[in-house]
C-alpha cells in the first residue's frame, strides 16, 4: 500500500468544503503565529489552493524567527504569496498594508510550555499579544477575525461529559497552573470587545487536541510520544494510570474547520474545535502500537504525574455538535487513519 503524502491531505482540504476557497478568493490574510504548527498547515493549504484553484490569497505571517522556518519549509518561505513579518506578538511594528482577514494563532510554543515557562510570561504573551493584534486589526480594516483559543478556557467539568460551549465551568483563579486557560478567557473577552466596537465578524475556536504531520514529537503531547516510540520500535511507557480520556482531530481536518470559521458570516461566537471520538490514554497507546508496532509493549506505571502547563484533567473532550450543525463540519479522518498518516509523514516533515 502506498504511503499517504502531504499532497493527499492538501487535495482533500480543497475538495471537502470547496465553498471556503470561493469565499476567500482574493483575500488578504494576516496570521499571527504563522510559523507554528497551526500556521504551517494553514500556509501549506493556502499555497496549494493558490496553485490548484487560482484563489489568489496573499498572506503576511508574523513570526519571531522566519529564517528558522525557511530552513524547514523553503517552498513556503520562497512563495510569492507569502510574506513574513518579523516581531514579537506583543510589540511588533504594524505593517502598512490593509488586511481583510485575521487569524490570531500566536501563543507560547509547545517547547516553551514543556520547558516550564513561568505562568506570568505565558499570561502576558497571550493577553498583551492579543491586544496588540487587535489594535492592528482595527487599523488594518479587518472584516473577519478568528482567534484560536483553547479547551483550557473551560474549568474542570463536574458532569463527566464532553464540554459544551455553554458550560459554566472556568479555571481556578487561585491556581497558577491555569495560566493558559485564564489568559485565553481574557483574550476571548478582548476579541469580543473589539469586534463589537469595530463591527467585524468574530469567531473564537476553542481548540482541543490534534495529531498530524509537523507535530512536535518530543514534548508533552502523549500521542506524539507514542507514535515516536512505536516508530523507533521502543516500548511505550505511561507514567500515570492511563485512564484520562482524550480525543484527537487530524490536522488536515483542522484546517477546514479553522478556515470555515474564518470566512463565515454566520453568528459570531465561541465554537469547540476537535474530535468527539473518546479514547483513554492507555487504549490510545495500544491503538498506536497495533497500527505501527504490533510487537511493541505498553507499560503503565500507575504513578501520580505532574501536569505540564495545564491542570490534570480526567476528561478533555469537546462536544462539537454546535459546529457540526451550524457549519456542516465533521471529523473526516478516523483516529486510525490519523495515526498512520502521521507516521507516514515522518519522511516528508
Amino acid at each position: 500500500m502506498s504511503r499517504h503524502t502531504l499532497t493527499d491531505d492538501l487535495d482533500a482540504i480543497l475538495i471537502r468544503k470547496p465553498e471556503i476557497w470561493d469565499s476567500l478568493r482574493g483575500a488578504s490574510l494576516f496570521i499571527s503565529g504563522g510559523t507554528g504548527w497551526f500556521g504551517r498547515w494553514l500556509l501549506e493549504a493556502i499555497v496549494h489552493a493558490n496553485a490548484r484553484l487560482g484563489t489568489d490569497i496573499w498572506v503576511t505571517a508574523l513570526s519571531r524567527n522566519p529564517s528558522a522556518f525557511a530552513r524547514c519549509a523553503p517552498h513556503l518561505a520562497n512563495n510569492p504569496a507569502i510574506r513574513f513579518h518579523v516581531g514579537d506578538v506583543r510589540s511588533f511594528e504594524f505593517p502598512k498594508e490593509r488586511f481583510s482577514h485575521f487569524i490570531h494563532a500566536a501563543t507560547t510554543s509547545a517547547h516553551e510550555t514543556f520547558n516550564g515557562e513561568h505562568p506570568l510570561s505565558k499570561f502576558d504573551t497571550l493577553v498583551a499579544g492579543t491586544r496588540h493584534v487587535l489594535e492592528f486589526a482595527a487599523r488594518a480594516g479587518a472584516e473577519h477575525f478568528l482567534f484560536t483559543s483553547s479547551g483550557a478556557a473551560y474549568g474542570l467539568p463536574l458532569h463527566g461529559k464532553p464540554l459544551r460551549e455553554d458550560d459554566p465551568y472556568a479555571p481556578d483563579t487561585m491556581d497558577p497552573v491555569t495560566a493558559l486557560g485564564q489568559a485565553k478567557r481574557a483574550a476571548e473577552f478582548l476579541c469580543a470587545a473589539y469586534a463589537d466596537t469595530h463591527g467585524w465578524h468574530l469567531k473564537v475556536a476553542r481548540c482541543f487536541s490534534f495529531v498530524g504531520p509537523f507535530m512536535p514529537m518530543d514534548v508533552h503531547y502523549a500521542i506524539g510520544n507514542f507514535i515516536d516510540c512505536a516508530l523507533r520500535k521502543k516500548s511505550i511507557v505511561i507514567h500515570g494510570d492511563g485512564s484520562p480520556l482524550r480525543s484527537y482531530l487530524y490536522m488536515a481536518d483542522l484546517v477546514i474547520w479553522l478556515l470555515t470559521l474564518l470566512q463565515s458570516n454566520e453568528k459570531d461566537g465561541v465554537y469547540n474545535v476537535g474530535s468527539d471520538e473518546v479514547i483513554s490514554i492507555s487504549d490510545l497507546a495500544r491503538r498506536v502500537n497495533f497500527s505501527l508496532h504490533p510487537a511493541g509493549e505498553v507499560h503503565i506505571m500507575g504513578k501520580k504525574t505532574a501536569s505540564v502547563g495545564n491542570p490534570d484533567r480526567n476528561l478533555y473532550v469537546p462536544d462539537i455538535s454546535l459546529a457540526q450543525h451550524r457549519f456542516g463540519l465533521k471529523k473526516w479522518t478516523s483516529l486510525d487513519q490519523a495515526i498512520q498518516y502521521t507516521a507516514d509523514s515522518v519522511s516528508f516533515s
